[in-house]
């Protein structure tokens, strides 16, 4: 039975899990990885996923990713809505695509950035799409390590490390992953798909709006002083 986090470390650890599962959904489909989703979907929700804000959002994914029963034909469509090139996709999953003018020679200034984000972060891409640093699957998976620096952070009652993860995760949040997803999602949704596309997307997009809310009330708890004892 699925039981509300009773603290910020088992909060950080479901966020974390959550933005892992997402950034999985937007790789290729793989049989074992449709296998992996349904198994983590389940324990997700065991740890406190439907007391979320964004679970009225989740509930259609969920049962789109239950119900595919040819992975092939889900592929087929990945490759037609993300991969045939950034200018034959439909709904190219990258940021640039969204925030950059090719003419201006802006997608190498967001890549360059994005390069310099991950340093910053010591962090080093490493799925099948790492290669593509403004994938969509690659800035969910960064927000899952950070969220995961989070909870080490506070198991290790290491406040400085805990205001610097946040502070990360605000700002990758905001410059990066919450600034072009919507658009993503609007290009989606004026496009006719298969069920499991057509309801990631509006899931993943509520999540990190509704995750967003939640890292900038995390930031200003700790900018409060202690109160005097």
């Amino acid at each position: 039975m699925s039981e509300l986090p009773e603290t910020f470390e088992e909060l950080a650890r479901l966020r974390q899990g959550i933005y892992r599962i997402f950034s999985a959904a937007f790789l290729p489909p793989q049989p074992e990885r449709l296998v992996d989703l349904i198994a983590g979907a389940d324990m997700l929700e065991g740890m406190g996923l439907p007391y979320l804000a964004f679970y009225y959002e989740w509930v259609p994914w969920r049962t789109a990713l239950n119900d595919v029963d040819d992975v092939i034909s889900i592929d087929i469509e990945y490759v037609r809505m993300f991969t045939t090139g950034v200018t034959g996709a439909v709904s190219p999953p990258v940021e640039s695509f969204y925030t950059a003018d090719p003419g201006r020679g802006e997608v190498a200034e967001v890549l360059a950035k994005l390069r310099l984000v991950y340093d910053k972060y010591r962090l080093e891409p490493t799925s099948v799409v790492s290669d593509t640093l403004d994938h969509v699957s690659i800035q969910l998976e960064v927000m899952s390590a950070l969220c995961a620096r989070e909870a080490e952070a506070r198991a290790d009652h290491n406040d400085r490390r805990l205001e610097l993860t946040l502070d990360n995760q605000l700002e990758f949040i905001q410059d990066h992953l919450g600034s072009w997803l919507p658009a993503f999602v609007d290009r989606i949704a004026t496009v006719e798909t298969a069920p499991f596309f057509a309801t990631l997307a509006p899931a993943a997009a509520s999540f990190v709006h509704h995750d967003t809310g939640v890292v900038r009330s995390l930031c200003r708890g700790m900018a409060q002083p202690e109160p005097a004892r």
